[in-house]
């Protein structure tokens, strides 16, 4: 019988993070879109979190990858 392996702690904090900040990216990115409809300029505050959020948490998706694929390569 397999059990299934438990995630660490470090990953599950890491996974969380990033789905965290691609949230609030594209929260702060609809926003923007919001206020162009509005005719209104956004600030520079947002422009920066849209801008910045997705790669940073594209990044931190590929460090869970790395991590998970080299957790399964170790328990064999």
């Amino acid at each position: 019988m397999n059990t299934p392996a438990t995630t660490p702690p470090a990953q599950r904090i890491l996974t969380l993070l990033a789905g965290a900040i691609a949230t609030i990216s594209l929260a702060t990115l609809v926003i923007i879109l919001i206020q162009y409809v509005m005719h209104v300029s956004p600030t520079p505050a947002l422009l920066a979190v849209s801008l910045y959020g997705l790669p940073i948490a594209f990044i931190l998706l590929m460090v869970i990858l790395v991590l998970n694929f080299r957790q399964r390569r170790g328990s064999n």
